[in-house]
């Protein structure tokens, strides 16, 4: 009795050695297929995010034809000018520009006072003027009592 259950044991183990053994094949043979697209999928995107988009080319055309060809103030004012463009071509519904008061430029602390009174759906912010401003973006007007809190350190600009 003892000789067939050690055999019938021996057998199982064999079948069950040849299953694990065909199941790895199976994984080492999809595990290169699936490895292989992994890799072809990030070297697609590499590719994808480190070529410049042709919109992008034609605002650093711009940009760069404006400060070749212009004084310093002229180029920042037309930076800002540029950028309030962009936003007006976005289709915003309400468009806010943010200064200091003491007209300096805008450091950490101020940026986050203004995203703390802005509404949540604010679309857009872009840091503009030699970051001296920022242009708000937005499908949603600002409460009363947050453009209150925020002209207290900002004039704001519609």
């Amino acid at each position: 009795m003892k000789k067939t259950t050690t055999k019938i044991k021996a057998a199982k183990f064999k079948k069950d050695a040849k299953i694990y053994e065909s199941a790895f094949l199976n994984l080492q043979r999809y595990g290169v297929r699936f490895f292989a697209a992994l890799l072809l999928t990030a070297i697609v995107s590499l590719f994808g995010f480190a070529c410049e988009s042709p919109s992008l080319k034609k605002v650093n055309s711009s940009t760069n034809s404006t400060q070749t060809n212009a004084p310093e103030s002229t180029a920042a004012k037309s930076s800002l000018e540029d950028d309030l463009q962009t936003m007006r071509n976005a289709n915003f519904d309400f468009i806010y520009v943010f200064r200091r008061r003491d007209g300096g430029a805008l450091d950490g602390e101020d940026k986050r006072y203004l995203k703390a009174y802005a509404p949540a759906a604010t679309n857009r912010f872009v840091l503009t003027d030699e970051n001296k401003a920022v242009i708000a973006g937005s499908s949603y007007r600002f409460e009363q009592e947050n453009l209150d809190n925020l002209q207290k350190r900002f004039i704001i600009e519609n």
